[in-house]
């Protein structure tokens, strides 16, 4: 209900701005009505057609979604902005999601999370008030504070895939120091996961999706057991000439602490990239029950992820490939973000495995109409085994993957107009037992994705 009313002041506030002359000769500056009036509006309006053809034995489903987000941010006086957005969804049409599946017992999947994951059945209440800050600039500086979109990382992001992405709520500053160096620090004590409408304390918010398998094989049950007071996240970028470098830290209370370091050399066309990921448990986690443990004391997540490309501004071409050391497995709360190793694809991520291997091959191209990209991702996943649950969170098997992507982007009179179709293909090498891969390998799947950002 808050969202609904933050959208409609938002829109009476438009309508107000633009029925006003503003060639008044009012020039008097630091004046509210003229804060408001050199403010910017921004959003888009979004509708998605998704539908997972499981196995011909298993039930399939579709639905569509259609929404938007509109936010507003005031001018600038003497270097404060202040900045609200609500966003909003609805199901037009589609199948019964709740139907459940005779063999299995269980209902549709990644059509819910066009909605809300944790309100299954609602298709209709779906508004969130996704930003609400004040910002303070100086430069080409700025810092943060309430709920925002953070500027990336790659397990801190938006990962606007759905119809409602993820937010976060706390501090942030960004810094540039020289257009050589750039810092981020951020504390963050709130999230609305993506596919979602609330917000939540980070010791309510980790843990509300599937919590997985610990090492031994037992259910885990973390949730609400991390008094998490905040995360806390440190980036530095270096970049010169053809390289970039960037160093990533994020501490969550309690939990772990992640550094990241990634860096890209680009020459002639060429471009090289490696990451390097290390995770050290706290030692909070020494003394609860095994099953209540989101990391064990003795983990140590670390993976290395590699990547060789070549492109020119037509077409590009790249091989990536990802090593998860058994030293533990690379843990990071799926209600906070999605990890972007070279290897990452959509519909696959790395988070909950360790003693485990991903190579992508990736290409794409523009087709003779430059506004038209068309694009192909081959996966294979190899080291994980069911039933084998010491570096294997989710029970996954070995897998094969297509990710195929055409995308148009309308110039002219509708700019800010774009039509995106996904068709994804994810099969098991071993296992083919229905509860193992219902919704979750041996499906395709088709997104088309239409957008009018403004």
């Amino acid at each position: 209900m808050k969202s609904k009313i933050i959208i409609f002041l938002l829109l009476f506030t438009q309508f107000t701005l633009f029925s006003q002359e503003h060639t008044k000769n009012d020039h008097r500056e630091n004046r509210l009505g003229n804060i408001i009036r050199e403010g910017t509006v921004h959003g888009h309006i979004r509708n998605f057609f998704m539908t997972t053809i499981n196995r011909e034995d298993l039930t399939s489903y579709y639905t569509n979604a259609t929404g938007g987000a509109i936010g507003f941010t005031t001018g600038n006086c003497k270097g404060f902005e202040i900045g609200v957005k609500g966003i909003i969804t609805f199901k037009t049409f589609g199948s019964d999601l709740g139907l459940e599946d005779p063999i299995t017992g269980a209902n549709a999947k990644w059509e819910y999370e066009l909605y809300d994951v944790l309100n299954q059945g609602n298709f209709n209440d779906l508004d969130r008030l996704e930003e609400l800050f004040i910002r303070y600039r100086f430069g080409n500086s700025y810092i943060s504070y309430g709920k925002l979109e953070t500027e990336y990382t790659p397990l801190l992001n938006h990962s606007d895939g759905r119809m409602k992405p993820f937010a976060h709520r706390g501090f942030w500053g960004y810094f540039t120091l020289n257009p050589q160096h750039t810092i981020n620090i951020g504390w963050l004590d709130g999230v609305s996961p993506r596919s979602t409408t609330e917000w939540f304390d980070l010791e309510e918010g980790i843990g509300l999706f599937f919590n997985g398998f610990q090492p031994n094989g037992e259910r885990a049950n973390y949730h609400e057991i991390y008094s998490v007071n905040g995360i806390g996240v440190f980036n530095y970028n270096y970049q010169i000439k053809n390289l970039n470098l960037a160093i990533y830290n994020v501490f969550i209370d309690k939990l772990h602490n992640t550094v990241w370091t990634e860096a890209n050399y680009i020459y002639d066309g060429f471009n090289l990239g490696l990451q390097y990921v290390y995770q050290t448990p706290m030692n909070f986690s020494q003394d609860l029950e095994y099953q209540n443990r989101y990391i064990q004391p003795d983990e140590r997540g670390q993976v290395l992820s590699s990547q060789l490309g070549w492109g020119n501004n037509r077409f590009n071409f790249a091989f990536a490939y990802t090593h998860a050391f058994d030293t533990g497995r690379f843990l990071f709360p799926k209600e906070l973000g999605r990890d972007r190793f070279f290897t990452s694809i959509s519909r696959s991520r790395l988070e909950g495995l360790g003693a485990a291997n991903v190579y992508t091959l990736k290409g794409g191209f523009l087709l003779p109409r430059p506004d038209l990209h068309f694009g192909v991702e081959l996966q294979q996943v190899t080291g994980t085994t069911t039933g084998d649950f010491q570096f294997n969170k989710y029970n996954v098997d070995e897998s094969f993957q297509i990710n195929t992507h055409l995308t148009y982007v309308v110039n002219g009179f509708l700019d800010g107009l774009s039509f995106d179709l996904l068709w994804v293909y994810r099969g098991n090498q071993n296992t083919r037992d229905a509860k193992i891969i219902f919704n979750k390998s041996n499906f395709n799947q088709i997104n088309f994705v239409t957008n009018f950002i403004f």
